[in-house]
């Protein structure tokens, strides 16, 4: 029989269903069950005592009024920013389309990871804020988060109001994922309408140091059959310090709360086996100097932390050993102590080694983000002075060095043929001037679903940086299309010059 404790704690923690049959609120797999939507509550028993009446006349209750616009409104479509302010087209969603954002994946361009992120983060111009307004807007967070880009799904977060389940448990993974579980329980704390589920209680009550609570209602989760065994031997082992530290079985789609519970008894998980988010976790301080490297480098490849985080880091300590990543965190320090000492001779040694070694891990890009500005101050001298052209043109700068023909044609813009002088700048040329875009497209941009496209074209420039032609000349068209033409030029650019590796 259920103790009177257990009974007492179950009715202070009602929930919606088993664990079994919850339903996932989210496109993300990953995401944690951290809160459950209100459910209607258990059927009370007959009580063996008589109670007081309930109403002492006939006269109609006393009624409360609260804001449509209040916490248990949906919220309005919310963007960080003007589509206009980046340069995207004023209508990006069509009213009651399907965004298909699901599908969304970290771009290897990185003029297709700004563009995602843009798209995702603009404001869509729907004023409404009904249910399809509240599914697009959570869409777009679940999409961010899937990027990488934690910090701007948390501003979306932080702006549209954190106090509806959907969008606290969301918030809650950001803090979980980025080392801030205490603010994360504590704001669960303070958001009486946010009913947390019973491994997210648990871990709260711990994580505050109330551990006979959270025993007490580990008991209870177990006796109401309202968790998973293995959540509940996960838990076991967060409590109990003197456990068996016995090697558990990961989940086959670990979320935030499973990484930070799992961290905490000595057995994590390994975030390059898992969804980009979870790499912001190797960031804290707690970390190891390789691991947050490996991290850093893995989240600045999708652009999903700055060149300036990322060199942050490589200057954290000086290399202890030998090795590719050892050699670039090397070559990056040497680098960075050149361009400050304005040692020109000292820089055009140097830059090309660097130039090299960011181009085999995938990080030509942020090696342009960190010095073009600054080498372009500088009178460098043979490679060098071709490198530190091409960096600023990465970064959509004017070149202080000539460039070559087609790059300087690009570079310039206008509406005159492009001198191609190759298959890939061929296909640049066509995707920009000649080819129409495909069918798919074309249907998206006629119902207004340019968003839509410009996602379509990101794809296709991805594949394109793998050696397919075709799907550059369509991507480019697309975007060209869709009326993205800043991305198209500058996706135009980089492919130029990084190359069908790029």
């Amino acid at each position: 029989m259920v103790n009177s404790r257990v009974l007492l704690m179950a009715c202070a923690l009602p929930m919606a269903a088993t664990a079994q049959d919850r339903a996932p609120l989210s496109a993300i797999g990953w995401l944690s069950d951290s809160v459950a939507l209100p459910a209607a509550l258990p059927r009370p028993v007959a009580p063996d005592a008589a109670e007081p009446p309930v109403a002492s006349n006939a006269l109609p209750g006393r009624v409360t009024v609260r804001p449509l616009d209040g916490p248990d409104a949906p919220p309005a479509a919310l963007g960080l920013f003007s589509p206009a302010s980046r340069g995207l087209p004023s209508e990006l969603w069509a009213p009651g389309a399907d965004p298909e954002l699901g599908a969304i994946r970290p771009a290897t361009l990185a003029s297709s990871q700004r563009l995602l992120h843009d798209l995702l983060a603009a404001d869509p111009g729907r004023s409404g804020a009904d249910d399809a307004d509240e599914a697009l807007f959570l869409e777009r967070v679940d999409a961010l988060m899937g990027l990488g880009q934690l910090d701007t799904a948390r501003s979306m977060l932080d702006l549209a109001g954190r106090d509806r389940p959907r969008s606290f448990r969301r918030w809650f993974d950001i803090a979980l994922l980025t080392g801030q579980e205490n603010a994360g329980c504590s704001a669960m704390r303070r958001l009486p309408q946010i009913t947390p589920t019973y491994p997210a209680r648990i871990f709260c009550l711990a994580r505050g140091g109330d551990w006979r609570a959270a025993e007490l209602t580990l008991e209870t989760a177990r006796s109401l059959d309202v968790i998973t065994a293995a959540e509940a031997e996960r838990l076991r082992l967060f409590l109990d310090e003197l456990a068996d530290p016995l090697m558990l079985p990961p989940p086959v789609s670990p979320t935030p709360l499973d990484f930070a519970i799992l961290a905490a008894v000595g057995e994590p998980l390994r975030t390059p086996a898992l969804p980009l988010a979870f790499a912001h976790a190797d960031l804290r301080p707690i970390t190891g100097w390789k691991l947050r490297l490996d991290a850093a480098e893995r989240l600045a490849r999708r652009g999903a932390i700055t060149a300036d985080r990322l060199w942050q880091i490589y200057h954290e300590r000086s290399p202890a050993a030998s090795g590719a990543l050892w050699d670039r965190v090397e070559l990056a320090q040497e680098l960075d102590a050149a361009v400050e000492a304005a040692d020109p001779a000292r820089v055009s040694a140097l830059l090309p080694q660097v130039w090299d070694a960011m181009q085999a891990a995938g990080l030509p890009h942020a090696l342009a983000m960190r010095y073009a500005d600054d080498l372009g101050r500088l009178p460098l001298t043979g490679p060098a002075r071709d490198i530190a052209a091409q960096l600023s043109a990465l970064t959509g700068a004017p070149a202080t060095t000539p460039l070559l023909p087609f790059v300087a044609a690009l570079v310039g813009g206008g509406d005159a043929p492009l001198p191609a002088q190759s298959p890939l700048e061929a296909a640049i040329a066509d995707g920009l001037q000649v080819t129409p875009p495909p069918a798919r497209a074309s249907r998206a941009i006629a119902e207004g679903r340019r968003a839509s496209a410009a996602i379509d074209a990101a794809a296709l420039l991805d594949d394109g940086a793998e050696g397919n032609l075709d799907a550059i000349r369509q991507g480019l068209a697309t975007l060209v299309a869709a009326g993205f033409h800043d991305t198209a030029r500058r996706a135009a650019i980089e492919l130029a010059i990084l190359g069908p590796d790029a």
